[in-house]
């Protein structure tokens, strides 16, 4: 027997009958909950429906907890629209060469072992992000493949820049069975303005994050609640003509600077 799945399905199972009781469910509430299920399979939404109810955040932190101090880049949730093998670019990258919409922004840092501080040479940094309409890459048939994403190498001294453009909030569930529930119980959908990355080096332990857009509407009632203080951004304007002929550009572009700390594997 699996005792941890018994005691899980014990505990779970008490808590629906409680629920039953005290809003003395009805027949037709729990064929109706029966069928909403039913839709969240034929539209593979389950783990939009964790998201979205702040299961996915809650196990992404106690899954990581007891490996992470708090010196260290914090985790979030990876989401469901990671895609495997971006291009493999060397430092400094563009990660959207193709596409002009949106704001530029300048993203850069280095990659440092918490263990000591030092540099991680040659670590990667998996990127992925919406454009400026909130639509990720494999959402949208008009942006071309891979858009907006990338698996960039850090240099020889742990450093990074990639070239990308702001990206926006969004709304998830829009349509389906998740979306209707969200309607219904007068929740918003709204996830703030995000990138996401995958960071992994030799002797590292791997971890997934999100780094979050400052002043966006949405910051402060992330519909996953995904948001943490230690992964907000701090982004810069830069419209001096001096600056934009630096870097080849005839308009006001944005720069902003993270450093991620790993954790090595046998913490």
């Amino acid at each position: 027997m699996n005792v941890r799945l018994a005691a899980i399905t014990a505990k779970l199972t008490q808590h629906l009958h409680d629920v039953v009781q005290e809003f003395q469910v009805t027949e037709d509430e729990l064929i109706k909950a029966i069928d909403f299920l039913y839709q969240i399979g034929q539209k593979n939404q389950y783990l939009l429906l964790s998201d979205v109810l702040g299961v996915s955040v809650l196990v992404d932190n106690i899954t990581h907890s007891s490996q992470h101090h708090e010196s260290a880049t914090a985790n979030s949730v990876e989401g469901p629209l990671y895609r495997n093998e971006a291009p493999l670019m060397h430092t400094p990258a563009n990660i959207c060469p193709e596409y002009s919409g949106g704001d530029i922004l300048f993203m850069s840092g280095r990659i440092l072992s918490f263990e000591d501080g030092r540099p991680l040479a040659h670590a990667v940094l998996d990127v992925w992000q919406t454009n400026e309409h909130g639509i990720y890459e494999n959402e949208d048939p008009d942006q071309p493949d891979f858009n907006l994403r990338g698996r960039i190498l850090s240099d020889e001294n742990g450093k990074f820049e990639f070239r990308t453009i702001v990206p926006a909030p969004y709304e998830i569930g829009k349509t389906g069975p998740v979306g209707d529930l969200m309607k219904a119980i007068g929740r918003h959908s709204w996830r703030p303005a995000h990138i996401h990355f995958k960071v992994s080096a030799d002797g590292q332990r791997t971890f997934t994050t999100q780094l979050f857009i400052p002043n966006d509407p949405w910051i402060d009632s992330d519909s996953i609640g995904a948001v943490k203080e230690s992964l907000i951004l701090s982004i810069e304007k830069c419209d001096s003509p001096d600056e934009m002929r630096k870097r080849g550009l005839d308009r006001p572009f944005y720069k902003s600077s993270y450093d991620f700390i790993l954790h090595p594997h046998r913490m």
